[in-house]
């Protein structure tokens, strides 16, 4: 007779274990049903994955010559000539050539060419000029920080940069390689107006400052 009850009395047990496991599997009150085994028809569904954007193509800069250059807070209205040139080596050094004529602005395309990421631009020009007057930088000092610079293409494109620093460099604390050269990431386009400052010391023939004004404009590029 014994025999007879062990049957009922484990298949109770093992029916009583399920409704256990049932009990302790059930999810708890404000949690999202989640699928521990497959097939669970109440599951959650499986997330869609997010479409990752593709980037759209970076159209190349133009190329060609720049037709002006414009920044307001500085009397540098668009109107004053642009020529190219180099650098030229003497004694072991390396030195910018000078604006052909104290009416230019002077562009050094070897170094950098408005709307390429990562590089610099770079313009010089005379604050004055003896027997001449006032050059096209000539108040360069009084652009500051924030202030919008413009760069018109021959081609019409027009480039906008933000200006992030004016600064007065004595002729002695000069780095020139960090002018030229400044660590820039992929995203950044740097342009570089430099012209003469500080006291001017005369000469026997025309003169010199004993320092340089440096002015830093950047953009972002996409």
């Amino acid at each position: 007779m014994r025999h007879r009850i062990v049957a009922p009395v484990v298949l109770f047990a093992f029916l009583a274990g399920i409704a256990l496991l049932s009990v302790s599997l059930a999810a708890p009150e404000g949690l999202t049903r989640r699928a521990v085994l497959p097939h669970i028809s109440n599951a959650d569904p499986e997330p869609t994955p997010t479409p990752t954007a593709t980037p759209a193509p970076r159209k190349d800069p133009y190329v060609g010559p720049i037709k002006s250059l414009y920044l307001g807070s500085a009397l540098v209205l668009g109107g004053a000539p642009l020529e190219e040139r180099d650098t030229y080596f003497s004694g072991g050094r390396e030195y910018f050539e000078d604006p052909s004529a104290p009416q230019y602005i002077t562009w050094y395309p070897r170094f950098g060419r408005p709307g390429w990421a990562a590089g610099n631009t770079i313009f010089a020009a005379h604050v004055n000029y003896v027997h001449y007057g006032n050059g096209p930088f000539a108040y360069l000092l009084d652009a500051a920080a924030g202030d919008a610079l413009y760069i018109t293409m021959d081609n019409g494109d027009m480039l906008t940069y933000t200006v992030k620093s004016v600064t007065l460099y004595h002729l002695a604390g000069l780095d020139m390689d960090a002018v030229v050269f400044p660590a820039l990431d992929s995203h950044t386009e740097r342009v570089t107006l430099i012209s003469c400052g500080g006291t001017f010391i005369p000469a026997a023939v025309g003169g010199e400052y004993d320092s340089r004004i440096v002015l830093v404009a950047e953009r972002y590029v996409p």
